[in-house]
């Protein structure tokens, strides 16, 4: 869970509410569509993907 907060650039007092914000605002700007192909900035997306994911499995969000 660390992890995944240190991927979304949170910190461990992050409440569901700013891992929310924090996830969307990076979805946005890392889509795919967003950025014509960016190599990148597509693996960066699917860090963010999996990072939630395993944020609101744990219940954290």
């Amino acid at each position: 869970e660390a992890k995944a907060l240190e991927t979304l650039g949170l910190d461990t007092k992050a409440t569901g509410q700013d891992i929310k914000a924090r996830y969307k605002e990076l979805v946005k700007r890392h889509h795919p569509d967003a950025n014509g192909g960016d190599r990148g900035s597509e693996d960066r997306f699917r860090d963010v993907l999996q990072a939630y994911r395993v944020l609101k499995q744990a219940g954290l969000c």
